[in-house]
């Protein structure tokens, strides 16, 4: 079972979205689809571990929806 405070953080650690974080961002995701527990630090919001907590969250996700949710979470975070 998903325990919610796996979505709360103390610090966004998220940079700039980059081809590379994109990468990082659907690893994450993919490796929580695959039942791997998140093998770092909750505490900092990380492209990798939003994409593990979604992962784990939504579970598989078509492509181009998990693509959407990756550019609408960028969205939000240039919104500050």
């Amino acid at each position: 079972m998903f325990d919610i405070e796996g979505l709360t953080f103390e610090e966004d650690k998220r940079q700039d979205l980059t081809e590379g974080r994109r990468r990082n961002f659907k690893q994450g995701w993919t490796r929580a689809v695959q039942g791997h527990e998140y093998e770092g630090v909750l505490e900092e919001l990380t492209w990798n571990n939003l994409g593990w907590r979604l992962g784990r969250l939504f579970e598989p996700t078509p492509d181009d929806l998990r693509e959407e949710i990756l550019d609408w979470c960028a969205d939000q975070r240039n919104a500050d």
